[in-house]
């Protein structure tokens, strides 16, 4: 019996996503990997059955991440520490809100198209601000 599994990727990692701090350019991989998972688990109908084990993986992941991503920032003397912050303590709150897992667990094509958007925005214009900072900063 031959089964057909659909291997697309929901986003497809650039390098121009790269922000040259190794630890937090593999913990954004490691994001965009689970909304890769979700991905390939709704195209084979298995969404709604994954959903809360990565909605769970995602909100875990984001603190750790966030929690690296402030250490260093808040050591490295970056100016616009606490506007970054809030932009992370936005995602946190937009997880842990009871109405937004309710509609993502109804539809979880809204999850999977918010979590894109978010981080991608987030590492393509958010995080290059403190990136062009610290590097400007080097010298």
């Amino acid at each position: 019996m031959q089964m057909e599994l659909v291997h697309n990727l929901f986003i497809v990692w650039k390098p121009e996503y790269d922000l040259g701090i190794p630890i937090i350019d593999e913990q954004h991989r490691g994001i965009v990997t689970t909304i890769n998972s979700l991905f390939y688990a709704m195209q084979n109908k298995h969404g709604k059955k994954v959903l809360g084990s990565v909605l769970n993986m995602v909100t875990e992941y984001t603190h750790i991440h966030f929690e690296l991503e402030e250490d260093f920032l808040r050591k490295c003397g970056f100016t616009d520490f606490e506007k970054h912050r809030e932009l992370h303590n936005e995602l946190k709150h937009t997880l842990s809100s009871t109405e937004n897992k309710s509609s993502w667990e109804s539809d979880p094509q809204k999850f999977l198209e918010f979590l894109k958007n978010w981080w991608i925005d987030h590492i393509c214009k958010k995080d290059r601000i403190f990136r062009d900072y610290l590097f400007n900063a080097d010298g």
